[in-house]
Formats: structure tokens, sequence, C-alpha cells
């Protein structure tokens, strides 16, 4: 059995943040309890960061690169986009059930108007060729010519509400919503 490797103090000092934002919010997150709970002196973490807005940016960049590998890790060009659909669905209900903390953090994050948007900043291959196929049918892509946020809202939004729920959905139910989605919002 391989033993865990104890996290470098700036993942410690983030991962402080992150429990602390779940737990109380962002404005009640002071500098003296992250160093507490990460176990950082404030010269450790000013060393790493030079505010908490920094580390609640930084916190947010590494949730995001987490959250876009695991939307993008079902993609393939190559594949069927309603397979490709049904599947990144599916992943995403995963990954939101597992990292459920996480996606208190970003919802939070996202809600309360903060300027980091790496979103923007994706422009890896696979970002470009995933934004182009899962586009509206005039851009080139698949989907129905709707506004891209009543896109986003049928599909993320609803992956996001169901794995909130208490109970787990079963795969084979997970997989009927998704292609039932699929079949509303493809052109």
């Amino acid at each position: 059995m391989a033993l865990k490797s104890k996290p470098s103090k700036r993942d410690a000092i983030l991962d402080a943040m992150l429990d602390i934002v779940v737990e109380r919010g962002f404005h009640d997150a002071p500098m003296s309890l992250i160093g507490q709970r990460s176990g950082a002196s404030a010269g450790v973490i000013y060393h790493h960061f030079s505010s908490k807005e920094e580390i609640i940016q930084a916190l947010y960049v590494r949730i995001y690169a987490l959250k876009l590998e695991a939307f993008l890790a079902d993609f393939d060009v190559e594949k069927e986009p309603g397979h490709v659909f049904v599947q990144i669905f599916i992943s995403l209900y995963n990954f939101y059930r597992k990292h459920q903390r996480e996606m208190r953090f970003y919802e939070q994050y996202q809600h309360a108007g903060f300027a980091c948007t790496p979103e923007q900043a994706a422009t890896d291959e696979r970002s470009v060729a995933f934004a182009k196929r899962f586009s509206s049918k005039s851009r080139g892509g698949v989907l129905k010519e709707w506004p891209s946020d009543v896109l986003e809202e049928m599909t993320l939004g609803v992956v996001t509400r169901l794995a909130r729920q208490p109970k787990k959905i079963a795969t084979p139910l997970l997989r009927e919503i998704a292609e039932s989605m699929w079949e509303m919002v493809k052109a």
C-alpha cells in the first residue's frame, strides 16, 4: 500500500480555504483561521499568496481545471455527438457527486462577483473543439439555435441539481435522462 504524500503548504492553504468557505462563506474566512487550519504561519501564507483574494482566485483556478478535465474526459471529436453528450452528462453527474465541497465553493464564487474567469483562457485544443462541436447549428455545431444560457441551464443546470439530491441516481436512469436531454437540445 502506497503512502499518501503530505500536501504542499500551498495546497494545504488552498484546502483550508476550501473548507472554510464551504462552512462559513467568503466573508467569514479570516487569514488567522486559514493559518490555523492549514498549519501555515502568516509568513508562509504570504510567501505563497499576497492576499485572501489571491488564495480564493488560486482555489477557483484549481477547481475550474479539475472540473474542465472531468468535463472533457469523455470528449472525442470522432465519436457521435449524442453518445458524447450522454457520457459527459453521466461523468459530470459523478464528478459533482464526488466533489460536492468543490462545487459548493465554485457556485459561491460564481455568485460572489469575483473577477477571475479562467473559462475565457480555456483555449487548449480539446476545449476549442468541444466548444465548436457543441455550439448552435448555425455556428457549425450540433445544438439548437437557443441562447447559450438556456442550453447551459437545460444541460449543466440539470446535472448540477440532480447531483445535489441526497439519493444517488442509478446509472441506467441517469443515461435515460441524458438521452432525453440530448433529444431536447440537439438540432
